[in-house]
């Protein structure tokens, strides 16, 4: 099944993603032969801000939309690049954030969140609470990484029912963040408590590269090829297109291969 990539870093000179926009066309290739069809181009908002725009960043992804299309082998996969933005929480956000505006995915109503790595802001609920009053759905990214969430899932079950998303990054999967981050990861897969799965692409080499197809293996043995299906493919092209993944992951009965059959930590055994 081709992938979906929610989180991309990967439209030039804009934050810490590709300094040139051959760089960000070889990346945008590489993930297409993984099987990516879709990436979401989403740069710091506060970097945006700083070196850029919005009108640039939309005429950057044009650019890259027009290169891959104009150097696209013939029979060879392609992916195409949407806009969307990641925002750091802070507790004037949601009076910033409209859908239809760059701040959201694909001028929709989600919004994706930067999660804080070490703490949990105090103002945290109260911005998530005035983004849905505003009929916005937020989207953390990387709670995998927060030391208050991984060591606390029935924290975010609370905000999975007050209405808040979730999307695990595929580093962490496959371990390239440590063990920590990768048990943590595996272990909110296991307990449906993520939604999606994004590379957070930042270049071709490192802790965030381009490609998805080792992740998916990896939710594969923890859970099985459903459920790698619908975090990678199913569940983003329903953000892409309006419609929240909660209610389908939440009343969906668990397949014949348990969620629980296999611990993260069993896992890890033996595995690099």
């Amino acid at each position: 099944m081709p992938f979906t990539d929610l989180l991309t870093h990967i439209v030039p000179g804009v934050d810490d993603g590709p300094a040139t926009m051959d760089q960000s066309v070889r990346m945008a290739q590489v993930a297409a032969a993984e099987g990516t069809t879709t990436l979401v181009s989403t740069p710091h908002l506060s970097d945006v801000e700083l070196n850029s725009s919005v009108s640039e960043v939309r005429q950057l992804v044009a650019d890259l939309n027009s290169r891959l299309r104009r150097e696209a082998a013939d029979g060879a996969p392609q992916a195409q690049v949407l806009h969307g933005m990641e925002n750091r929480i802070t507790p004037d956000l949601p009076d910033r954030v409209e859908p239809g505006n760059q701040l959201t995915i694909n001028g929709s109503r989600f919004v994706l969140l930067s999660t804080p790595f070490t703490t949990f802001p105090s103002f945290m609920n109260d911005v998530l609470a005035r983004l849905r009053m505003k009929r916005l759905v937020p989207i953390l990214a990387r709670p995998e990484r927060n030391e208050v969430l991984r060591r606390d899932t029935g924290r975010m079950k609370e905000m999975i029912e007050n209405g808040t998303l979730f999307v695990v990054t595929s580093g962490s999967i496959t371990g390239a963040f440590g063990k920590e981050a990768q048990r943590a990861g595996l272990k909110m897969i296991q307990q449906r408590v993520a939604h999606a799965v994004a590379s957070d692409m930042h270049a071709l080499e490192g802790t965030r590269p381009p490609m998805l197809r080792r992740a998916s293996r990896w939710i594969e043995r923890a859970t099985d090829k459903a459920t790698a299906d619908r975090l990678l493919e199913d569940h983003p092209r329903m953000i892409l297109r309006g419609h929240s993944p909660e209610a389908e992951s939440e009343n969906r009965e668990p397949t014949e291969r348990s969620w629980r059959r296999f611990s993260p930590v069993s896992l890890l055994r033996g595995r690099s």
